[in-house]
């Protein structure tokens, strides 16, 4: 059965090059997928120059390698309101049993459909990857997103963790985000969008259920960043 759904999965992502993605809110995926899980998720991204993006979540991990979940994004361009601009519908595969080798692998899958415009569906695609010791985890994602149009172009999204396993109510860490462009040409790095910071995850234990929070802070390195962005990430995990 793993065989099956590995094997899937490469046939998934071998399609990945010829993915755009508008920028989201910035999310550091796991590879590790808890099975039985359910949980209800917000997440949160608001930069300097205004610009905002939040997404509510409902996931469910029905089996050891495998996590779905639907969610909703609304946007809020500088001066403007906030509306509903997309619906999603996305997986995270496991590739091999938690803590088995020396890295944890995943696949992203996420097909989205826009609210406004041309409502275009969109296809993204990613690989993710993290490695744990006893006291730091490193997580690593690369994933592209294509609108499913004739001559769309992929836009390359890659995102990196590290954190300190101080106690489980409060892990620090520092986590870099970047936009790299279209692919063939993804121009020159100064338009790109590049931010590192600082960041905070933790879970506190409650009567049936888990609070998850992720938080952090990123400063743009290039002409093409936001000055700064901070992120909130809730989930409620029921038991």
């Amino acid at each position: 059965m793993r065989a099956a759904h590995v094997a899937a999965s490469a046939l998934l992502f071998s399609g990945l090059a010829g993915l755009s993605a508008p920028t989201r809110a910035d999310v550091i995926y796991s590879p590790v997928v808890e099975e039985g899980e359910a949980a209800l998720e917000w997440r949160s991204t608001v930069n300097a120059g205004g610009a905002e993006e939040h997404k509510l979540e409902l996931e469910y991990s029905p089996t050891a390698w495998w996590t779905t979940e639907v969610l909703t994004t609304a946007d809020r361009d500088p001066g403007a309101a906030r509306q509903l601009t997309e619906v999603s519908f996305e997986n995270v595969i496991s590739l091999n049993p938690q803590g088995r080798d020396w890295a944890d692998l995943g696949v992203l899958g996420e097909l989205s459909r826009s609210l406004r415009g041309n409502h275009a569906w969109a296809l993204e695609l990613g690989l993710l990857g993290e490695h744990s010791t006893a006291h730091t985890v490193t997580t690593v994602n690369l994933s592209a997103e294509k609108e499913l149009l004739p001559g769309a172009e992929a836009e390359w999204v890659a995102a990196a963790r590290w954190r300190w396993r101080l106690r489980p109510t409060f892990e620090p860490g520092v986590e870099y985000h970047a936009d790299l462009g279209t692919t063939p040409h993804f121009g020159p790095i100064q338009a790109q969008r590049h931010s590192i910071g600082p960041s905070a995850l933790g879970r506190f234990r409650l009567p049936g259920a888990t609070l998850r929070y992720e938080a952090a802070w990123v400063i743009g390195l290039t002409r093409g960043s936001p000055a700064s962005t901070a992120r909130l990430q809730l989930e409620w995990e029921f038991h």
